[in-house]
C-alpha cells in the first residue's frame, strides 16, 4: 500500500513541476530600451528634415541650422543612461491555486472511480490467496444452486457432475449424470462419463446398467474413445475375449498413430490375447498390428482393462497435451492404507488457483498405479490442463473419501512439470498432521 501511494505522490509532483516551473520562471519584460527609442525618434526627425528640403518646404540654407538643432537635442536625449528593465511579476496566486487544485482533483478522481481498497495489504493478500478445499466445496454448492435454475444447461450440468465426482459426492454425481442423460441422450461423452461414474459407485463393476449406458454411447458415436475403452473393459471382465478385442482394436484405429495412447492400447490388445489363450480360446492375429512388431505382453496388473476409462490412457483427447506417470506408496507408509481408502490423483496449476485441472478418483488398493491426466478430466472448461504452462501433480489417499484434506490422509507431490510430461513419478510419503 505504501509503495502505491509513494509512486502516486511522485507522479503528482512531476505533474506540478510541468505546470508550476514554467509559470514561476523569472522573466524580463520585452521591448526596446529608452536609448533605442530616442535614437529611433531622432532618425525619423532627420528623415523628415531631408524630405522637407527635397520638396521645398524648408529652404536649403535652413537645412544646416535644423540639423544642428537636432544634433544638440540628440546629444541631450542620449546623454542619460537607460533605466534597468523591471522584471515581470510572478503569478504566485495562480501557482498556489494550481498546487492545491491538481493534487485534490487527482486524488479525488481516483477515490471516485478507482478501487482504494485494493491497496490494502489484507485485501491484496486475500485476493492472491489460493482457495482452500472448503472454498472449493462452497463453489460447487453455488454451482449446484445455479444449475437448479438452468435445468437445460448441458455444459453446466456436466461441470457440476464432474465436480461432484471429484469432491467425493458420488450420489450427487450420479444424480447429475442421470439428469444429463435425460437432457442430452445422444451425447456420447455424457453417457460414457455416466457409465464410468456408475461403475465406480459399484466397486468398478461395469456389468448391467453401466454396460447398457456404454452401448448407448457407442450408438451415438461409434468412435468415442472413452466408450470404446469402457466397452472393451466390460467385455473382458465378462470373459468375452473376442468382443473385447474388437473394441480395443477399434479404439486403436481412433487414437493418433505412433502416440503413447497407441502403444498402451497395443499392450492391452496383447494382454487380451494372452488371457484368451490362457483360457483355451486363442484369437486370430490382428491385421491392424501387422505393420510393426508387437510389444511383449504386459503383466496382469498393468492393463487398463481392469480399470474403467477414468484411469485409461485411451481417454486422452487427440488435440490436448496430457501428463502421465505412476504413483506409488512409500515403504514407510505401507501399513497405513486399507483397500477401502480412496485414492485421488489430480493436477493443479503451479501458481494461482488450486482448483484441479484434471482429477482421477480410484482405490488405494490399486497402488502402485499408472495414470494419465487430460482436459476431459477437468472441473471447469475454462481451466484446461493443456493450456497451463506449469502444473503440479498431487496424489492423496483419503480415509473418509472426501475432497477436503483431513488429518491422517497420505499425500505425495511431484515437482512442477509442463503439459506433455511423461513418466512423472510421485511417491506418497507424507501424513497430513
Amino acid at each position: 500500500m505504501l509503495n502505491f501511494w509513494f509512486v502516486a505522490a511522485l507522479l503528482i509532483v512531476a505533474a506540478l513541476a510541468f505546470v508550476l516551473v514554467p509559470l514561476l520562471r523569472p522573466r524580463v519584460r520585452s521591448g526596446p530600451s529608452v536609448r533605442e527609442a530616442n535614437l529611433a525618434v531622432l532618425r525619423g526627425q532627420r528623415r523628415e528634415i531631408e524630405a522637407d528640403v527635397s520638396t521645398g518646404l524648408l529652404p536649403k540654407d535652413a537645412r544646416e541650422s535644423a540639423l544642428a538643432e537636432l544634433a544638440a537635442r540628440a546629444e541631450e536625449d542620449l546623454a542619460g543612461r537607460d533605466a534597468p528593465a523591471a522584471p515581470a511579476s510572478r503569478p504566485w496566486a495562480v501557482a498556489a491555486v494550481l498546487a492545491v487544485f491538481i493534487p485534490a482533483v487527482t486524488v479525488g478522481f481516483y477515490l471516485w472511480v478507482g478501487t482504494p481498497a485494493a491497496t490494502d495489504s489484507k485485501v491484496m493478500a486475500a485476493a492472491t490467496a489460493q482457495p482452500s478445499d472448503h472454498q472449493i466445496e462452497e463453489m460447487v454448492a453455488t454451482l449446484e444452486q445455479k444449475m437448479k435454475e438452468r435445468p437445460d444447461d448441458v455444459q453446466g450440468w456436466m461441470l457440476l457432475a464432474r465436480s461432484f465426482a471429484a469432491t467425493g459426492k458420488t450420489d450427487k454425481a450420479l444424480g447429475a449424470y442421470a439428469h444429463l442423460a435425460k437432457i442430452a441422450p445422444q451425447d456420447a461423452s455424457v453417457l460414457a462419463d455416466y457409465a464410468d461414474a456408475l461403475a465406480l459407485s459399484r466397486g468398478r463393476n461395469l456389468s448391467g446398467e453401466p454396460t447398457e449406458i456404454v452401448m448407448r454411447a457407442l450408438q451415438a458415436d461409434p468412435r468415442h474413445p472413452k466408450a470404446l475403452a469402457l466397452a472393451g473393459t466390460a467385455k473382458l471382465n465378462s470373459g468375452d475375449f473376442a468382443a473385447s478385442l474388437a473394441y480395443w482394436e477399434r479404439l486403436y484405429t481412433v487414437v493418433p498413430p505412433g502416440s503413447e495412447d497407441a502403444t498402451e492400447i497395443r499392450n492391452i490388445i496383447e494382454d487380451v490375447r494372452s488371457r484368451s489363450a490362457a483360457a483355451g480360446k486363442p484369437l486370430p492375429p490382428a491385421k491392424l498390428l501387422a505393420a510393426g512388431p508387437a510389444p511383449a505382453a504386459p503383466a496382469m496388473t498393468a492393463a487398463a482393462p481392469k480399470a474403467p476409462a477414468t484411469a485409461s490412457p485411451s481417454q486422452a483427447p487427440a488435440g490436448g497435451k496430457t501428463v502421465s506417470g505412476t504413483v506409488r506408496l512409500a515403504e514407510a507408509l505401507a501399513g497405513k492404507t486399507a483397500p477401502t481408502d480412496t485414492l485421488f490423483i489430480y493436477a493443479r496449476a503451479e501458481t494461482g488457483s488450486r482448483i484441479p485441472l484434471a482429477i482421477i478418483r480410484g482405490g488405494a488398493g490399486e497402488l502402485p498405479k499408472a495414470f494419465v491426466l487430460d482436459d476431459s478430466m477437468g472441473m471447469s472448461p475454462a481451466a484446461r490442463l493443456s493450456a497451463t504452462p506449469s502444473v503440479v501433480i498431487e496424489a492423496r489417499v483419503s480415509k473418509a473419501g472426501g475432497a477436503v484434506t483431513q488429518p491422517g490422509d497420505l499425500v505425495g507431490t511431484s515437482k512442477p512439470v509442463a503439459p506433455g510430461a511423461k513418466a512423472v513419478a510421485i511417491v506418497i510419503d507424507k501424513v497430513v498432521p
